[in-house]
């Protein structure tokens, strides 16, 4: 096998044996002329493909297609009926929730249970404890035992051991879907940051958004059958294009929608608003954490999404109108300050952004010591569904070429949830609120 094959896959076939009754099995294996009281059932059915070293590639089909057995004979807890499977590298599965996982033990002890099947020492799991426990953030639950653990916690756990023991092959199932939307968020900046050191990423998912956001490729299976191994976008393409019905659209007019509400605050209302969010911020520096990059020249002390009445917003109504805050301390004399914002579907995909160079707005000769409180007001039209903000500032270096220096960097600073809007669907993530004019000429 080529060096640059980490997994190749030929012929691969996996049967199981179907019977009525288990009296059937029992008459089957005693029968003299063996005589067949099963029927064959082809979860996979000669299935062939190579994945290169460093490829991220989905795998896609409705429920019964074979995804997960496709990934069981990969990760070698199932063996084919027929067929090669050749693995080269270092394997890391996050499969059924919890599976590898003794109940009885606690999360500490799972741990390095698991870490021991996979081949590390105790002192290289020892390494690598106190990150498992601080991605996975389950708090005193770790050293409870895990029959105690919701589901959300068991992915945390069991995500934070995948990948915090250097594999070289990530393979993914649909467990990701059980976490909150700050961990699914958490777990896909971490994915992308593995893929971007060379980790080969195998990921089964029915969100097509995360298949096309996060692979380069991907396999269609229908039925046990492979039908399609191509680009992620043709791929996903041709699966969501099977499962489509044609059906008429009526769209009605929804003028109620589109009343504005009044402001309803004075200016004094607003300063200690403004004011209290500098000290009451333990939520969002939490959050803050993961990933954050900083220099030490300005810092994000707190980020809030709020309606126009100043209430912390996580849930918002399709069309509402919302201020995202940002409070800013600056630590040295700056000649000047940016900062702006990346509205992201859970899966990283950008839909909305903008800066303060962008709106011509820049701090100009911040000093050490000076606190800013920076609002962008808008209206949410939006699709329904969960969003990650992600913030940034930077002081201007040379604007001609674009040239800045980040001085803090927060890919999850909040996440919020779009309702469903009820008077008609939405199929594209922004919808503008446009004037029209018809004329009949």
């Amino acid at each position: 096998m080529p060096p640059n094959i980490v997994i190749k896959v030929s012929g691969l076939t996996k049967i199981y044996k179907l019977y009525n009754s288990p009296v059937d099995r029992l008459k089957e294996s005693l029968n003299p002329f063996r005589k067949k009281y099963h029927r064959d059932f082809y979860a996979l059915n000669n299935i062939s493909f190579e994945i290169e070293k460093g490829e991220t590639v989905g795998i896609v089909g409705k429920n019964g297609a074979g995804k997960s057995t496709l990934l069981k004979i990969l990760t070698g807890v199932l063996a084919p009926t027929s067929g090669n499977v050749t693995v080269n590298g270092r394997i890391s599965a996050l499969l059924e929730l919890g599976a590898g996982f003794n109940p009885e033990l606690s999360g500490i002890e799972n741990v390095y249970f698991s870490g021991i099947l996979m081949g590390y020492t105790r002192d290289e799991i020892n390494e690598r404890l106190d990150n498992i426990l601080s991605f996975a953030d389950i708090g005193e639950f770790a050293r409870q035992p895990v029959k105690t653990y919701s589901s959300g916690m068991f992915v945390r756990l069991a995500f934070s051991v995948a990948i915090n023991v250097a594999p070289e092959i990530l393979i993914v199932d649909e467990a990701l879907s059980v976490g909150d939307a700050f961990f699914q968020a958490k777990c896909m900046a971490k994915m992308k940051k593995m893929i971007d050191d060379g980790v080969t990423l195998l990921f089964v998912s029915h969100d097509t958004i995360s298949i096309k956001s996060l692979c380069h490729k991907a396999i269609l299976l229908k039925d046990g059958i492979m039908v399609a191994d191509d680009t992620a976008d043709k791929v996903v393409d041709m699966y969501v294009s099977s499962k489509i019905v044609s059906r008429q659209l009526v769209i009605k007019n929804d003028e109620t929608r589109k009343v504005l509400i009044q402001e309803a605050i004075d200016a004094m209302d607003r300063v200690d608003l403004r004011r209290a969010g500098f000290k009451n911020n333990k939520k969002f520096l939490k959050h803050a954490t993961f990933e954050r990059i900083r220099n030490g020249k300005a810092d994000f002390v707190n980020v809030q999404l709020l309606d126009e009445f100043g209430n912390e917003l996580e849930s918002i109504e399709y069309g509402q109108r919302v201020i995202l805050r940002m409070y800013v301390e600056v630590r040295e004399d700056i000649h000047a300050l940016g900062c702006g914002y990346h509205i992201k579907t859970k899966n990283g995909i950008s839909i909305v952004n903008s800066n303060l160079h962008l709106e011509d707005k820049l701090i100009m000769y911040p000093k050490k010591g000076d606190r800013y409180c920076v609002d962008w007001k808008f209206q949410l039209c939006m699709m329904e569904g969960i969003y990650n903000i992600q913030c940034v500032m930077s002081v201007p270096i040379n604007v001609e070429f674009g040239e800045v220096d980040f001085c803090d960097y927060i890919p999850c600073a909040l996440q919020f949830v779009v309702q469903k809007r009820m008077q008609s669907k939405l199929y594209g993530y922004v919808h503008l609120d446009s004037l029209i004019e018809i004329n009949k000429i």
